[in-house]
């Protein structure tokens, strides 16, 4: 197995790949880094340039046309928002500022109460500013660059290998990767959750996401949440959704044919 890794993301991206020579390997991860780093340019909060800063300064009215890959992230997001009932929430921006998660933006225009997939109107490239709205893809946008630099490694003629970004996996090809999910009670702890085969999964955990007192099923407040999914950008949407809804995330779940394991703060455990 080859393997590289490079920091971007604001965490360690890894590449892995099987039955490559060490040269088409450096030349297929080298294009798999690249994508990662054009989301991160086009997505990032903190990047005054971003399509996420331009459509930050945007005001009602507004016409911004946007990168492609922007335009399928938002996509993306407004349809798990409106499956989720609004769970899934990507205009979270103002409340990540408001607790220090994410600076605040001095050329922004001050955001307004419409929801996030009410507030952007997408045509093709084209957003229709209808409100304005701070958006954060966070992980949303991990697990489309992971899928995004899987993509490029089959282009570049790996057949099996992985891409981890900082608990945002995706394997394809003939490999096999048990995961592992760090004990929400012990980090020193490693839990063997699952076998994971052409597939991707993501996690969250306390402090990644708003804590919760009890789930809307009744449950004591989740610790971490695990999504396997066929994507990481759907396995790390669904985490943020599992955590908001708990059990009632079920239905959802089984129709983008993913698997949930919830570990409670009680030490219980609920698997979809």
């Amino acid at each position: 197995m080859r393997q590289r890794a490079r920091p971007l993301l604001g965490t360690l991206v890894e590449v892995s790949a099987q039955g490559a020579s060490a040269t088409a390997f450096d030349v297929a991860a080298d294009a798999a880094f690249e994508a990662v780093a054009q989301v991160h340019a086009l997505m990032s909060f903190h990047e005054a340039g971003s399509d996420l800063r331009r459509i930050a300064r945007a005001r009602a009215g507004e016409r911004l046309v946007v990168h492609p890959h922007t335009a399928a992230v938002l996509r993306s997001a407004q349809r798990w928002a409106r499956a989720s009932g609004g769970a899934f929430d990507a205009g979270c921006a103002p409340r990540a500022v408001e607790q220090g998660w994410l600076p605040a933006p001095a050329d922004g225009t001050p955001p307004g109460a419409l929801p996030f997939e009410d507030a952007l109107e997408l045509a093709g490239h084209c957003v229709h500013v209808h409100a304005p709205v701070w958006l954060d893809f966070g992980g949303i946008a991990k697990g489309y660059a992971v899928d995004l630099a899987v993509a490029r490694l089959r282009r570049a003629g790996v057949r099996t290998g992985a891409v981890n970004a900082g608990g945002d996996l995706r394997v394809f090809g003939t490999l096999e990767q048990t995961v592992h999910v760090r004990s929400p009670f012990d980090a020193a702890q490693l839990w063997p959750v699952a076998a994971l085969k052409d597939s991707a999964c993501a996690t969250s955990a306390s402090g990644a996401v708003a804590r919760r007192d009890a789930d809307p099923a009744g449950g004591p407040a989740p610790r971490s949440v695990t999504v396997l999914a066929p994507t990481a950008c759907a396995a790390d949407a669904l985490t943020k959704i599992v955590w908001q809804q708990g059990e009632l995330a079920g239905q959802l779940l089984r129709k983008a044919r993913a698997r949930a394991l919830v570990v409670r703060a009680d030490g219980s455990v609920w698997q979809s």
